[in-house]
């Protein structure tokens, strides 16, 4: 069975070993996911710009010295905010996005930003559906997106199911119903979710009951901040969650969580 270890920032590392560990970091507004394998790890998303030195003494909390590539779901700056930091603290990082097509006026300023600096990035990689990456024991599988149809970045928000020896973890980005049911007719998710990382931080516009039906996850893990002034995550979501018997689990209320 799937056990979830809630830690606060008063962190022992003895408590993680060997294994491969995912932890959904509590990065306040904002969402960031540790792949860790002894002193290495990935991480998904990067929180804003403002929360870049507590991500990085989170890394040193863990015992992480050395992060070998960094995954941006969509350059939305609660989720790519802190790229330009994490490349200054690890030049030799692999980067990968989605490489979403975005206009020169796109706003906020800070994705064009990150946009124009991801064009020259010599480390730089695209990711898209069908695609993996390998870290130990580790497998990242690519299910969104396969194409790009307007500028929405919530609706091409890389999709990523990490896979260990025992357990599936789906992360969804911000990605929201439309891409839900995609996901679906098209058949593409994989079996034994045990966990999932909840999209757009909990928003009625994801986690739907159809989607909840076909995983069937044990957990659910939302990021969010405290008093979100969006109201994540909405009430309808945690019902949703509830009525399935989903055990749900917030870094507003739990802080970083270890999915063992």
């Amino acid at each position: 069975m799937l056990k979830l270890l809630l830690i606060s920032l008063l962190f022992t590392p003895a408590l993680l070993q060997a294994k491969t560990d995912i932890i959904v970091l509590d990065v306040n507004e904002g969402q960031s996911v540790l792949v860790k394998h002894n002193n290495e790890g990935i991480i998904i998303d990067t929180g804003h710009a403002g929360l870049s030195k507590s991500l990085l003494n989170k890394f040193r909390q863990y015992g992480i010295n050395n992060i070998k590539s960094i995954l941006l779901t969509h350059l939305h700056p609660d989720h790519a905010g802190g790229y330009f930091r994490l490349k200054e603290a690890f030049p030799l990082a692999k980067i990968y996005s989605n490489c979403h097509p975005l206009p020169n006026n796109i706003q906020p300023d800070t994705t064009r930003w990150i946009n124009e600096a991801l064009q020259t990035d010599q480390n730089h990689h695209c990711l898209k559906a069908g695609d993996s990456l390998s870290f130990h024991d580790a497998k990242l599988m690519v299910l969104w997106p396969y194409t790009f149809n307007n500028t929405n970045l919530n609706q091409h928000s890389l999709v990523i199911n990490i896979a260990t020896s025992k357990n599936n973890t789906l992360l969804m980005g911000d990605a929201g119903f439309k891409v839900e049911q995609k996901l679906i007719s098209e058949n593409t998710l994989p079996a034994n979710i045990s966990t999932l990382i909840v999209g757009h931080h909990g928003a009625n516009d994801a986690t739907s009951q159809h989607f909840l039906r076909s995983l069937k996850p044990e957990s659910a893990v939302i990021s969010v901040n405290k008093k979100n002034i969006r109201g994540y995550p909405s009430k309808h979501t945690i019902n949703r969650l509830n009525d399935m018997n989903i055990r749900v689990f917030r870094t507003d209320h739990h802080g970083d969580i270890v999915i063992k």
